[in-house]
C-alpha cells in the first residue's frame, strides 16, 4: 500500500497538468483587456479612512501610486510567479547571505526560518539595528518558491534591510505526555498564527527596531490571524497581504462550491497540493492520535479509495484538518479561519490588502472592498483593475510590483508614524500579552499559546508566563512595604488589556504553585481570585 499512495498523487498531477495546459492554450492568445480608469488616474483604486496620518502614509508611499504591471493574461501571470526561474541565479543573487536556521521551540518542535541579508550594509548599521521584514509564502510553498525568493530580494537588496522567511508547511506533532491529546505545529492549510507568534517573539528578543510583515495567498490569512487576535499588543509595526483569501466560508466558491471550469482547475489544483503535502508530512502527521485511524493514513482498501476519490479541498479538510486542529465541524474551522471581520474590528497596527480584480482563485464577493476601509483607520485597500492575477504582479527586469508598494508602504509607516526602538521590557510584556491573546481568542483552546515564547526573552529559565507572574507579585510587596493601596475598579470600568492581562496572569500562578512556598502560593492565590484587582498594577504601554 505504501508504494501505491506516490503512483496515485503522480496520476493526479499528471491530469491536472493536461488539463492545466489546454486550459492556458485556450487562454494564453486572448486578445488582453484594456485597462480602465481609477480614482486616481491609473489602473489602481486605494480606499483608506481620509485621517491626516492615512494621508500622509499614502503621500509618502510613491510605488503604490506607481502603474502596476504584469502579464496580460491572468493565468500566465499566476502561472509565472510560481514556474519561473530562481531570481537568486541573477545578479541580485550574488549581493546577499542566505543561511537556514531551525528553532527550537520550549513546548517542543522548531519552526524552520531562512535569512537574506545586505552584504553591504549602511556604514556603521548592524543586522540588529537595521529594519526587518517576515515573508510568509502560500499554500504548500517555502522559501524557494520565486515570487519569495523575488520580494527576499526586493527587501534586502533595494533597501538594504534584513529579510526572514518562515517556512511553516513543515509540520510538527507535539503529543502530551499521557498521549490523549496532541497539538500541531505548521502546516500549510492550517491557517494558524502561534509559530508566527513565536517567531515574532524569537526576533523581539534582539531586535527593537521596525518590524514588518508580508504574506502571500495563504500566508496573507495567516499573517492576519496573528494581527487580529493580537489587537493592540502585535509585536508587529506594519503588515501587507498579498492576493489573499480572507473568507472561507461559502461565498468562497474556488474552496467550497467550485462551479466555473476557471474555479475548478483552481481547485484541483490546490486539492493536489494538499495531497503533496500530505505525502512530504506522513511520517510526522501520522504520530497525532486523531489521524491514526484516518482515511488517508489506513493501509486499507478504504485508505486507497480516499486517495483515489478525494479531489476537493473539503474532503481534506474533513479527514485531516479539523481531526488534527480539534474542530467540531468544517463551519467553525472555516469561520475561525475567515479573516473579514477581524480585518474590519481588530487590526491595530497599519495593514495594507493588495489584490487584483482579475484574480482567478479570489472570487469577487470574498475580496475587502471600501466599506471596509471606511470601519477601521488601519487599513489600507489597494485594487489593481487588469493587471496582477493571482500573486502574478511580475516582469522580467521590473520585479514584483505588489513588493515594492508593499516596502515603500513599510517606508512610508517608519517615517509617519516615528517608528522608534523599543525597550526589551515592553517587548517581553507584549510578547507574553499577545501570547494571551491568542490563547483567548482560540476555538478549540487545543494549542498553549503561552509556552509559544523563547524562554531566553526573560530572565533565567522561567516559563515566560511564571516569570510574568514573579514579577507581578515583586512589584506587589513592594508596594504594600511601602503602605501603598491599590485601586479597585470593577471589571466593567477595569481597561481590557490589564484586565485580561491579569487573567494571564491568574493562569501563570498555577505553573508557579509549584515552584514557590506555601505561604506566597498563598498571597499569590488569594490575590488572583477576583478579576478587579489588576487595575492600574501594570499597565503595558
Amino acid at each position: 500500500m505504501r508504494s501505491s499512495l506516490p503512483s496515485t498523487v503522480i496520476a493526479v498531477a499528471a491530469s491536472t497538468t493536461t488539463v492545466i495546459i489546454f486550459y492556458l492554450a485556450s487562454s494564453v492568445f486572448n486578445k488582453p483587456r484594456r485597462g480602465v480608469a481609477a480614482n486616481n488616474g491609473l489602473h489602481v483604486e486605494i480606499y483608506v479612512k481620509g485621517t491626516y496620518r492615512n494621508r500622509r502614509i499614502l503621500d509618502a508611499a510613491c510605488d503604490l501610486w506607481s502603474e502596476p504591471h504584469g502579464f496580460f493574461n491572468v493565468h500566465v501571470a499566476s502561472f509565472m510567479a510560481q514556474l519561473r526561474f530562481s531570481p537568486f541565479w541573477g545578479k541580485w543573487g550574488t549581493l546577499v547571505n542566505r543561511q537556514m536556521e531551525r528553532i527550537p521551540i520550549p513546548e517542543g518542535g522548531e519552526i524552520e526560518v531562512e535569512y537574506v541579508d545586505p552584504i553591504n550594509l549602511p556604514k556603521g548599521a548592524a543586522l540588529s539595528s537595521i529594519p526587518v521584514v517576515i515573508i510568509l509564502h502560500g499554500v504548500n510553498g517555502s522559501s524557494r518558491e520565486p515570487y519569495v525568493e523575488q520580494a527576499a530580494l526586493q527587501v534586502a537588496v533595494q533597501k538594504g534591510w534584513r529579510a526572514v522567511v518562515l517556512n511553516y508547511s513543515k509540520i510538527r506533532v507535539i503529543n502530551n505526555d499521557d498521549g490523549k491529546a496532541a497539538r500541531v505545529l505548521g502546516g500549510s492549510n492550517f491557517v494558524d498564527g502561534g509559530d508566527l507568534s513565536f517567531l515574532v517573539s524569537y526576533i523581539r528578543k534582539t531586535h527593537h527596531d521596525f518590524l514588518g510583515a508580508i504574506g502571500f495567498s495563504m500566508g496573507g490569512a495567516k499573517l492576519l490571524q496573528y494581527v487580529g487576535r493580537t489587537r493592540e499588543h502585535c509585536n508587529i509595526d506594519a503588515a501587507c497581504a498579498i492576493s489573499s483569501p480572507l473568507d472561507y466560508g461559502e461565498r468562497n466558491v474556488t474552496v467550497c462550491n467550485p462551479v466555473s471550469l476557471e474555479h475548478r482547475v483552481y481547485h484541483l489544483m490546490i486539492a493536489s497540493s494538499l495531497k503533496l503535502w500530505i505525502l512530504r508530512n506522513y511520517n510526522e502527521l501520522v504520530k497525532h492520535p486523531m489521524l491514526r485511524t484516518s482515511a488517508p493514513f489506513r493501509r486499507t482498501t478504504s485508505g486507497l479509495l480516499w486517495w483515489l476519490k478525494s479531489h476537493q479541498v473539503t474532503d481534506i479538510d474533513l479527514a485531516v484538518t479539523i481531526k488534527a486542529k480539534g474542530y467540531s465541524s468544517l463551519d467553525q474551522y472555516y469561520d475561525d479561519a475567515s479573516g473579514l471581520e477581524r480585518l474590519r474590528n481588530d487590526v491595530k497596527i497599519p495593514f495594507l490588502a493588495i489584490q487584483s480584480m482579475n484574480d482567478p482563485f479570489i472570487p469577487h464577493e470574498i475580496r475587502p472592498g471600501q466599506d471596509i476601509a471606511k470601519d477601521n483607520e488601519n487599513i489600507f485597500i489597494v485594487n489593481t483593475k487588469d493587471v496582477g492575477g493571482h500573486v502574478g504582479f511580475w516582469l522580467p527586469g521590473k520585479g514584483c510590483w505588489a513588493t515594492k508598494g508593499c516596502l515603500s508602504f513599510f517606508e512610508s509607516v517608519i517615517k509617519n508614524m516615528h517608528i522608534q526602538p523599543k525597550s526589551p521590557k515592553l517587548m517581553r510584556q507584549s510578547s507574553i500579552a499577545a501570547a494571551h491573546y491568542m490563547q483567548r481568542t482560540s476555538s478549540t483552546q487545543l494549542t498553549d499559546y503561552n509556552k509559544f515564547i523563547p524562554r531566553d526573552s526573560c530572565s533565567g529559565n522561567d516559563d515566560p508566563a511564571t516569570f510574568a507572574v514573579k514579577d507581578f507579585f515583586q512589584k506587589q510587596e513592594k508596594s504594600v512595604s511601602s503602605n501603598a493601596s491599590y485601586s479597585i475598579t470593577s471589571a466593567t470600568t477595569c481597561s481590557s488589556s490589564i484586565f485580561e492581562l491579569g487573567e494571564c496572569y491568574n493562569e501563570g500562578s498555577k505553573l508557579l504553585k509549584s515552584r514557590s512556598s506555601p505561604a506566597r502560593v498563598s498571597r499569590v492565590s488569594s490575590f488572583c481570585s477576583t478579576s478587579s484587582d489588576f487595575s492600574g498594577i501594570m499597565p503595558l504601554d
